[in-house]
């Protein structure tokens, strides 16, 4: 199987966009997808356990079971003191062939800033960056 892509996983419509276009490239490449997840940060073992079952819940509802017709494997990280190194260290880890990200819509001003955290994943990143915005995933129908 060729290098996953991999996708950073939110629970909110620009999640969901992520999430879609990230199946269908990795359907399309014939690659594993990667979902990365992070944690509250609670250090109990449990919590962590109810987080992953959350986050695979939420993941299987937009874009079906890890076994359906895009096999895809969840990165839960523990966020540190900084989220954006913490971010692209796990992406890194996986090797990817691209990295998917959802991102609401923005003031003039927020566009031109995007986010500090999304601003260093574009920097950092040694792979190619899929910005997808809210309520419109890539499909066969808006390529």
């Amino acid at each position: 199987m060729n290098a996953p892509v991999v996708v950073l996983h939110a629970p909110s419509e620009a999640g969901a966009a992520a999430l879609l276009s990230a199946a269908h490239i990795a359907r399309e490449k014939n690659s594993g997808l990667v979902v990365v997840a992070t944690t509250s940060g609670v250090d109990d073992d449990r919590s962590e356990e109810v987080e992953r079952e959350v986050a695979v819940g939420q993941v299987t509802a937009v874009i079906g079971a890890p076994d359906a017709d895009v096999p895809w494997t969840l990165d839960l990280v523990r966020p540190g003191a900084d989220a954006a190194a913490m971010l692209v260290g796990a992406v890194e880890a996986h090797e990817p062939r691209l990295l998917v990200i959802g991102s609401r819509q923005r003031s003039p001003l927020g566009k031109m800033l995007l986010g500090r955290t999304l601003q260093r994943l574009l920097l950092e990143v040694s792979v190619p960056v899929l910005v997808v915005k809210a309520g419109r995933p890539l499909d066969d129908g808006n390529v």
